[in-house]
């Protein structure tokens, strides 16, 4: 049902738009307004309903959209339904997803797969191109910080201004008034592998480490939410929300966690967002794909 083609871009114009954003171009209306519908979910753990996508429907490729940064075409052809992406087909850092499927019916009856293999496309490119790049990208200090702090590699975005550390412990942050982006590394003895033991010391964690301005503030996970785990890489990827302790301050987190098979530890990186009047959908999946580099 899939295919690939990983293109060249070099020497094409650079690809329009922002990460996330869908251009989907069709046959005929109904083909495009039922693969419109792929990008409508809102996104897990969030505290208000958002969704990760915005999404426009256009009607062909030409010298307009054929730049655009993610394509999703989809055209009526006989036989089975086939999904096949390429790399690169007009402009660099592009993906186009193009999907031949026999009627509208069939659209309909094969969405729910071809929308989870779509979006899991978008998204691990949108992560390659996040982290990606030069080193004017990264910070290197950071980066230190954290292998000397943890004894594990991982890669910091350049935007996280401050750094404070802790036993086992660095909290990184670009410290935004409207939205403030946070990563937090930290190692604790032993190995955990029940999820109730990882969400109890990640409490114990964040509560030792990010205080509130008052006695008695401290950082906890909102229990009354949900809480969703997963298998990523090789890593425990849990998302839920955070909340402090005798204040009015809360937001969404992720992290991911390994076992330190060496050193008989695990260690966890988490990403973790405050801004009540902001969308927050897409910095957490950029905030997650560095948080997936994780050594």
């Amino acid at each position: 049902m899939l295919a690939a083609c990983e293109g060249n871009g070099i020497g094409k114009p650079e690809s329009v738009g922002e990460p996330f954003e869908i251009t989907v171009i069709a046959d005929n209306n109904d083909l495009a307004e039922t693969a419109k519908g792929f990008f409508s979910c809102n996104e897990p753990a969030m505290p208000q309903a958002e969704c990760l996508y915005t999404t426009r429907v256009m009607e062909s490729v030409n010298d307009v959209t054929r730049f655009m940064r993610n394509l999703v075409v989809v055209r009526k052809k006989p036989g089975k339904t086939r999904l096949r992406y390429e790399r690169n087909p007009y402009a660099n850092n592009q993906l186009m997803a193009v999907i031949d499927v026999e009627s509208k019916r069939q659209l309909t009856h094969d969405s729910a797969r071809l929308a989870d293999a779509v979006k899991g496309l978008i998204i691990g490119t949108e992560a390659t191109r996040a982290v990606g790049g030069d080193s004017q990208n990264h910070n290197l200090k950071f980066s230190k910080e954290v292998k000397e702090t943890t004894g594990h590699d991982m890669t910091i975005p350049a935007y996280m201004t401050t750094s404070k550390r802790g036993k086992d412990f660095i909290w990184m942050s670009d410290n935004g008034n409207k939205l403030m982006r946070n990563i937090c590394v930290y190692a604790i003895n032993g190995t955990i592998h029940s999820r109730q033991n990882l969400i109890d010391k990640r409490d114990s964690v964040m509560a030792a480490n990010i205080k509130g301005e008052r006695e008695g503030m401290e950082m906890a996970t909102e229990r009354r939410a949900d809480i969703l785990f997963e298998e990523k890489q090789g890593l425990v990827v849990v998302r839920g929300l955070w909340m402090m302790k005798g204040d009015a301050m809360g937001g969404p987190f992720v992290s991911v966690t390994t076992i330190d098979t060496v050193r008989g530890r695990t260690v966890t990186a988490e990403a973790f967002i405050y801004g009540p009047s902001a969308a927050k959908a897409k910095a957490m999946k950029h905030l997650e794909a560095f948080l997936l580099t994780l050594k």
